[in-house]
């Protein structure tokens, strides 16, 4: 495998990544949302503006852990040794 198709395979490994983790914060947001209305029996009529304010929340948020794992994956000494990434 070549230097680019590993570097894309990263590519699309991790953007199918950040899409799991902004779809996982997501669900748990409106779960919290929904169990924090039941509690308080506030009107199903807000579950829409809950919904769009989750959403960005989910982005926002993975956005954020995504930049977290980058520096990670980037500090790594070994990295580019480990995946072959290195020039020859």
């Amino acid at each position: 495998m070549t230097k680019n198709a590993r570097r894309a395979l990263f590519l699309v490994v991790a953007t199918v990544g950040n899409f799991l983790v902004t779809a996982v914060i997501l669900v748990a947001l409106i779960l919290a949302w929904s169990a924090i209305a039941s509690a308080l029996g506030i009107a199903q009529s807000t579950v829409m503006p809950a919904f769009v304010i989750a959403f960005i929340a989910a982005v926002v948020l993975s956005f954020f852990i995504y930049g977290k794992f980058l520096k990670y994956v980037a500090g790594r000494p070994d990295l580019e040794e480990r995946f072959g990434l290195l020039k020859k």
